[in-house]
């Protein structure tokens, strides 16, 4: 037993130095780019997504990744487009709501060196595996004392793999879109549980943070400024 309780201390050392990080979402994007009409690219973007991941700082690893973006906020700047891309010839967003990305690990990172993320990718209820190229951008504290982690994701798949079959020929030839989908993925990933509320991002001095310190020591009876009850609710 004695042999055994050094490798128990490392082990419980190496479980301390863990943490589960979640995405947040108002400072982070999941963007992507598709050739059209075979001289430009069209845009677009998940605006509703949400994502956690394990960090061992120890260690340098990061594991347990799992991001699920939901169908239905797709969005290409073009309302008609956007319709389309929701139903039947592409994201069947009413019969599968999510796309949804897992990749296991352990993958060691190095502080702005590149190094590949192996996962799976769901669309349509169709998994298949995809490869990102990741980047760890390194790790800040706000002025609210929070530590905040950064990473920067790219990519690409063929659509085509997920039953997106949609197309349209053009007259001088070619077709209407590409097959492949190019990824760029930025993260700004806090603790679970404990990130900074959004609209404390204004400025610390400003109005709005002055107002609502004074109506929770009841110096004043409501606010004169705007404000998200969530993410600071009256004591």
């Amino acid at each position: 037993m004695k042999f055994l309780f050094p490798f128990i201390i490392l082990s419980v050392f190496s479980t301390v130095n863990a943490k589960e990080i979640e995405i947040i979402k108002e400072h982070s994007k999941i963007i992507f780019n598709i050739d059209y009409m075979l001289v430009t690219k069209v845009q677009g973007q998940f605006k509703d997504y949400h994502g956690t991941l394990n960090i061992n700082e120890e260690k340098t690893e990061i594991y347990n990744i799992k991001v699920t973006a939901v169908a239905n906020s797709i969005d290409t700047n073009d309302g008609k487009r956007d319709f389309h891309l929701k139903g039947m010839e592409f994201f069947q967003a009413t019969n599968f709501p999510k796309v949804l990305f897992e990749s296991k690990g352990p993958f060691k990172y190095v502080a702005l060196k590149k190094f590949n993320l192996p996962g799976n990718l769901t669309i349509r209820g169709i998994k298949k595996p995809i490869t990102l190229e990741a980047v760890y951008k390194g790790k800040l504290k706000d002025p609210w004392n929070k530590e905040n982690y950064f990473f920067e994701l790219t990519g690409e798949l063929n659509r085509k793999d997920f039953g997106m079959l949609w197309n349209k020929k053009m007259d001088a030839g070619g077709v209407l879109i590409g097959d492949i989908v190019q990824i760029n993925i930025t993260v700004q990933a806090q603790a679970t549980g404990d990130k900074t509320a959004f609209s404390t991002h204004m400025i610390p001095e400003s109005k709005g943070i002055k107002e609502r310190d004074q109506l929770n020591k009841g110096l004043i009876k409501k606010l004169t400024t705007s404000t998200d009850p969530k993410d600071h609710p009256v004591k």
